[in-house]
């Protein structure tokens, strides 16, 4: 049996361009300049890097909290070229690998700085993210609770933690991270949605529905939450409703996504006719639809099977 991978939470960035090639432009230029001024003598001046001051940074992590990663790269590579020790600046493009997922890059820099005092905590924050996204959760686990407990206000670990708790089935536990993190961040649609999905996979379709909502009246326009907000209502039975405002070019997954909510609800005849109705709408569904109703089969048949040894 497949799960729909349009299920998962997913997050929108909206990238912004920056303008410092002209900035580097200058700095060729004055290299170039000083080498002709001084030519015919044994040895060229030694010429440092400008100074950058701490609102440059202030910027980069700015435009990293906004989503906007290759505008805090450019910007934190020109801090680093003059100050390649800035401990903010190093966290911060830590903080950029791990979000164009080089994870491997990002976990080793990320473990550098949990050296460093004044960046330490939010460091383990993003190595534990790191660790998680890499997929080693038991490690990531630990780092993570080290820095929550060293520093309670970092949002995004316990966000992750309350992942980590979904994955293993902690109910209880992911309930109380994501309410932590909500406390934290009670503005953040992607955290209202988490928790939303998390009460998905624990089949709580109706406090799914009221966190989705809440994530969708701070953001209407965030997709995840959409769909989600559509499992929801398939999960409580309002099949017809889950597709409400389902554009013409999403048919194939969202009835895919609804017949498989049905399979699981134990509603095999309206499993089977969205399933169809999947494949009918959009090829490229075939697969996964098919491989539903493969299974939906099978169960058909042990049903069936159990009848036949009643009788």
């Amino acid at each position: 049996m497949q799960m729909p991978s349009e299920t998962l939470p997913r997050r929108r960035r909206v990238p912004l361009g920056a303008p410092w090639r002209p900035v580097v432009a200058a700095a060729a230029c004055a290299l170039l300049l000083t080498a002709c001024s001084t030519a015919g003598q044994d040895e060229a001046p030694v010429i440092a890097p400008p100074a950058v001051s701490p609102e440059v940074v202030a910027v980069a992590e700015q435009a990293i909290e906004q989503g906007r990663y290759q505008d805090a790269k450019l910007l934190l590579e020109r801090v680093l070229l003059s100050e390649p020790n800035n401990p903010r600046a190093r966290l911060g493009m830590a903080e950029v690998q791990l979000a164009f997922k080089s994870l491997a890059a990002a976990e080793k820099s990320f473990a550098a700085l949990t050296e460093v005092p004044e960046v330490a905590d939010r460091a383990r924050q993003g190595r534990g993210i790191a660790l998680l996204v890499k997929g080693e959760e038991q490690a990531a686990a630990l780092v993570l609770q080290q820095a929550v407990t060293e520093d309670p206000s970092l949002w995004r670990a316990w966000n992750a933690l309350g992942l980590l708790h979904d994955r293993n089935g902690a109910w209880a536990e992911a309930t109380a991270a994501y309410d932590r993190a909500l406390e934290l961040r009670p503005d953040s649609a992607m955290l209202y949605n988490n928790r939303g999905f998390s009460y998905l996979l624990r089949r709580e379709p109706e406090r799914a529905i009221a966190d989705f909502d809440t994530a969708l009246r701070i953001d209407p326009r965030l997709v995840a939450a959409q769909e989600n907000l559509r499992l929801a209502f398939a999960w409580t039975g309002q099949y017809e409703r889950a597709l409400l405002g389902v554009s013409s070019r999403d048919f194939g997954r969202a009835y895919n996504n609804v017949g498989f909510v049905a399979l699981l609800r134990g509603d095999l005849p309206a499993a089977e006719s969205y399933l169809l109705r999947s494949m009918e709408a959009d090829a490229k569904f075939n697969r996964i639809a098919n491989k539903n109703l493969e299974y939906l089969r099978g169960l058909k048949a042990i049903d069936a099977s159990k009848t036949e040894s009643q009788s």
